[in-house]
């Protein structure tokens, strides 16, 4: 028997679309033998957000209630997942929070080699989504990451609704942690 690989999915979500995809990517990996773990990005301004939309306060408890990503959970996947929220072809300004705080470990070359995957959503389009993959893909280029031999994963929000997460969601989880575990192998 191999060793387990680890993938850290470490995302944020506002109104639960990508805290679903994440979920859904993290247990269709865990099917494939793979140690998949969820975190979240801080967003100090969720409950405010939750108190006034349903739509955000519906999973708020579930994101909530997951660990607080730091340094350390990049240091210690295999492979890195992003999930990001598209704002104007950028990912949310608590992602680029996030990211930003990871200067040391570009100084210090500690992520190079680990695999790198973005997911993204947006609520205007699917290049508003690509967009904001793309300007992530440049921070782990610049990191040292190798990008996964796999499409980044875009998904229009208004897709989802109301029924979500969707099939869509789970055919491509279950696709990428195939490719996942062969590129792992």
């Amino acid at each position: 028997k191999g060793v387990i690989m680890r993938a850290n999915i470490i995302f944020h979500s506002v109104s639960g679309n990508l805290y679903l995809i994440a979920s859904s990517i993290k247990e269709a990996l865990i099917k494939e033998g793979i140690d998949a773990r969820l975190y979240r990005i801080e967003d100090l301004d969720l409950h405010l957000l939750a108190a006034e939309r349903n739509d955000v306060n519906e999973y708020y408890e579930d994101i909530f209630s997951l660990p607080i990503a730091k340094n350390e959970k990049l240091l210690s996947a295999d492979i890195i997942m992003l999930g990001i929220p598209s704002v104007f072809g950028m990912p949310s300004a608590e992602m680029k929070v996030f990211l930003d705080g990871t200067m040391g470990l570009y100084e210090e070359r500690r992520l190079e080699g680990k695999y790198f995957y973005p997911f993204a959503t947006s609520s205007i389009s699917y290049k508003d989504a690509l967009d904001a993959i793309e300007s992530v893909e440049n921070w782990a280029h610049l990191m040292g990451l190798i990008s996964l031999d796999y499409p980044p994963y875009m998904h229009k929000d208004g897709l989802m609704m109301p029924n979500r997460p969707g099939e869509e969601i789970d055919i491509m989880s279950s696709r990428l942690a195939s490719a996942v575990k062969s590129i792992l192998s």
